[in-house]
């Protein structure tokens, strides 16, 4: 399938996984360790959110004032953003490639919580401003904030 209108391709140097993060009330008082795992990755973005989908942000964001639960509102979350996540190049941890994510919420599921939110940033068109180039006839690559070298 061919998308009727250019996706977007956003490098993932910046995608990183945070051990021994830690959050009390709400807030990140120790940031951990990052390991940049998905360095030379990209994936390919429908640059065109669903009100589905900004309601769904809008539930996450209001997190505890919301009567529907969390796993709830991140299951809704990786169902519309496996209808805009068209392919990517990721692998596992392990570095095994991962199955494509489009139409396939099962797939960004099985993210960690790092790259879902990365995911939602990088979907949500979110990049560093600098590092985005206005060149909208052909898929692009959009180079998030450079990542440190592992």
């Amino acid at each position: 399938m061919k998308p009727k209108i250019p996706t977007i391709r956003v490098i993932s140097d910046d995608c990183a996984i945070n051990i021994g993060q830690v959050i009390e009330d709400g807030e990140i008082t120790s940031p951990g360790v990052p390991h940049y795992v998905h360095i030379g990755e990209w994936v390919e973005i429908m640059p065109v959110m669903a009100v589905r989908e900004v309601m769904q942000l809008s539930r996450l964001q209001r997190g505890s004032e919301d009567t529907t639960s969390l796993g709830e509102n991140l299951f809704e979350l990786c169902k519309e953003l496996s209808k805009r996540v068209i392919k990517w190049n990721w692998t596992g941890l392990m570095g095994e490639p991962m199955e494509q994510p489009y139409g396939r919420p099962d797939v960004i599921e099985e993210l960690s919580s790092d790259e879902l939110l990365w995911l939602v940033n990088a979907a949500a068109g979110q990049e560093v401003p600098e590092a985005r180039k206005k060149d909208s006839d052909t898929s692009e690559n959009i180079s998030l904030a450079t990542a440190p070298n592992p």
